[in-house]
């Protein structure tokens, strides 16, 4: 009877001591990041049949479990990953609103400086000293647009590199969820829960930068950890490892792969959330749009110069020379056209419309027969703008919104190619003064657009031509054709692209030039007509004109360009395109600030929850030790009972 007594003071005696250990666990961690408050399961031990009756032989501990709900452990993940996201988006846009409203208005200052020093020329067409200011104001405003886009190109390059600090991250916290893993597969039961806690503190820091699904497996409450929408990144006790390579066809467009040791596998970085997601969507919509506002407003602003320019006489009484670069340049058309790898296809972009053009990537799909060539055009937003089929012995040209794309050539039938066109990328870094000398600026107009013109196409004389005198370029009712009569109403001949004479050309013209005519009936190009004419609209132009002293019309045409709504289909002018996107990005700025309050209150409340279920309560964990060590006290006194009952037996023998 005393043994009994005494095994059963020896059990609550190691019980207390378990339940005693467990509580000093919790409390030496309670400050502990991401620990789980754990308690002793305490259960009686088995009873002993004697003399009809059952005797109680103590307790024992027979697991320590880890507070944990599974359910609180996912939306925290949950919400972190949306709070990291929501906080990398709002510190990004944060950056780039400052630089791009110092920008702006920098900018918009030199464009200001160049309109201003046109009025000021206007008033003495013939002053050098007008002349050279405003040279001088226009190379400001070239290297003003310079500088924005290699800032911005910089900008591209740290996300760049950022991602792939980034992903070396992801890599190490998936090697280290692994190598738990193994150590929870080497563990006894019962010995895991310290090992859980990091487990489960490494899977929410790579929430921090991805959205992540946790796969419960026997005994492992991570066995596989998937990222984004599918990408397995542990697997038991192996880790993939992730990569940053060069983007498919622009290298800077840097892609997410999945490295398995033979190839690599690019992931849908639209699906990867947190921080990752963050980057990549910041990258292309807001710096790569930003790129492309500033490429479409360089194109604008120096292609209507340019146009003006050409559109008048210098100070020399020759035809104006482009004061910038010209935006059709060969070297620019096909820099406008990123083909797939191994394309042997040829071709060219050149700006036909400047009113026209849009931001963003536009992807071009041809096909070929051999016999008919195929193209399906779609813009950013996914939207069809182009389906055409031209027979492969026809000149091969396509047009939309203000692009006119020449293809020379496409791969060896059959083939099925997409390309991907960018008329505006490179625009503000392709800018930069033509002119050079005071007495190149164009003052005085030779062509004059009717009043009720509403189209956007620009007239322009051509210095090959063999004939002067006022004449009349008239499109018809039908929009379809066009005419051009000289100052006494005769219509003149005119060489089709065919090398036939007419009297009427088929409009839009393939090549924009109008040939007139000479006695042999050989074309010579006389005038330039862009696309973007409307039924009923025609121009006036005076070739072979004589200077004219102080005459300030060139100059006028090119100071209403400050206003005027020549961009974005006629809605916005140069300068409103800049303002827009600064407006832009402050309202991505703001409602990202709005969606990190709100992802701040939702990880918040997650946390709280969890905290409800595995935090370590002081008050509750000193009770227990109070509880247990009164336990412990007690179980020592049974065993001194047990003691002095077997001393008594011993004595009474």
């Amino acid at each position: 009877m005393a043994l009994d007594l005494l095994n059963i003071g020896m059990s609550g005696l190691r019980t207390s001591q378990k339940q005693l250990n467990v509580t000093s666990h919790n409390i030496s961690n309670v400050n502990t990041p991401g620990y789980s408050r754990q308690s002793a399961e305490q259960k009686a031990d088995d009873a002993h049949w004697i003399g009809g009756s059952q005797y109680g032989t103590g307790a024992y501990i027979d697991n320590v479990r880890r507070a944990y709900d599974q359910f609180a452990a996912r939306e925290l993940t949950q919400s972190t990953t949306q709070l990291h996201q929501a906080n990398e988006s709002h510190a990004q846009l944060a950056v780039m609103d400052e630089f791009i409203s110092n920008n702006a208005s920098k900018t918009i200052a030199s464009m200001n400086d160049y309109y201003d020093s046109v009025k000021s020329l206007a008033d003495h067409p013939n002053d050098l000293g007008s002349r050279k200011a405003v040279l001088e104001n226009a190379a400001l405003v070239s290297q003003t647009v310079n500088s924005t886009y290699e800032t911005l190109s910089g900008m591209q390059r740290d996300v760049n590199d950022q991602l792939v600090a980034t992903v070396d991250r992801v890599n190490s916290l998936g090697q280290e969820i692994a190598t738990l893993n193994k150590r929870i597969q080497e563990n006894p039961a019962g010995e895991k829960n310290d090992l859980f806690d990091q487990q489960q503190s490494l899977v929410n820091e790579l929430a921090q930068y991805t959205k992540v699904t946790v796969l419960k497996g026997k005994d492992n409450l991570a066995n596989t950890v998937i990222i984004g929408d599918g990408q397995t990144l542990v697997s038991g006790t192996e880790s993939s490892r992730l990569t940053v390579i060069p983007g498919d066809p622009d290298p800077l467009q840097t892609q997410i792969a999945v490295d398995d040791g033979h190839t690599t596998k690019p992931i849908e970085s639209d699906s990867m959330g947190g921080i990752l997601g963050a980057m990549v969507g910041f990258r292309r919509d807001v710096v790569e749009r930003s790129i492309d506002e500033v490429g479409r407003m360089a194109i604008g602003f120096a292609g209507q110069v340019n146009t003006i320019q050409r559109q008048g006489l210098d100070l020399n009484g020759e035809q104006g020379k482009n004061l910038y670069a010209d935006i059709n340049d060969p070297v620019a058309m096909s820099q406008r056209v990123l083909k797939p790898i191994g394309s042997s296809a040829e071709m060219a972009v050149a700006i036909d419309d400047v009113s026209k053009l849009q931001v963003g990537d536009y992807k071009l799909k041809a096909s070929t027969d051999g016999v008919t060539n195929t193209y399906q055009m779609f813009n950013a937003k996914g939207e069809e703008v182009l389906n055409q089929s031209i027979q492969a012995t026809d000149p091969q040209v396509l047009q939309a919104d203000g692009m006119k794309i020449e293809v020379s050539s496409l791969s060896a039938a059959p083939s099925d190619e997409t390309f991907t066109i960018r008329p505006v990328r490179l625009g503000g870094a392709h800018m930069a003064m033509s002119a050079t000398e005071p007495s190149d600026i164009a003052a005085q107009r030779v062509v004059v657009d009717a009043e009720g013109n509403l189209g956007t196409a620009q007239l322009e004389p051509l210095s090959t031509a063999q004939v002067s005198g006022s004449y009349q370029v008239i499109i018809s009712n039908s929009g379809d054709t066009l005419s051009v009569v000289d100052a006494q109403g005769t219509q003149q001949t005119l060489i089709d692209e065919n090398g036939n004479p007419t009297t009427d050309l088929n409009y839009p013209i393939s090549d924009n030039v109008i040939n007139f005519a000479d006695a042999m009936n050989n074309g010579v190009p006389t005038l330039a007509l862009s696309g973007g004419a409307m039924a009923g609209d025609s121009f006036m132009v005076q070739l072979g004109a004589v200077p004219a002293e102080g005459d300030n019309s060139n100059l006028m045409a090119m100071q209403h360009l400050q206003t005027q709504k020549t961009m974005n289909n006629g809605r916005s002018s140069v300068i409103d395109l800049f303002q827009t996107l600064t407006t832009d990005v402050g309202i991505q700025k703001m409602n990202a600030e709005k969606f990190g309050q709100i992802s701040q209150l939702d990880f918040d409340a997650a946390s709280e929850r969890v905290a409800s279920v595995s935090g370590v309560n002081l008050d509750e964990e000193a009770a227990n030790l109070m509880k247990f060590q009164q336990a412990y006290m007690a179980s020592s006194r049974i065993m001194s009972v047990a003691r002095e009952t077997f001393d008594t037996l011993l004595r009474a023998v």
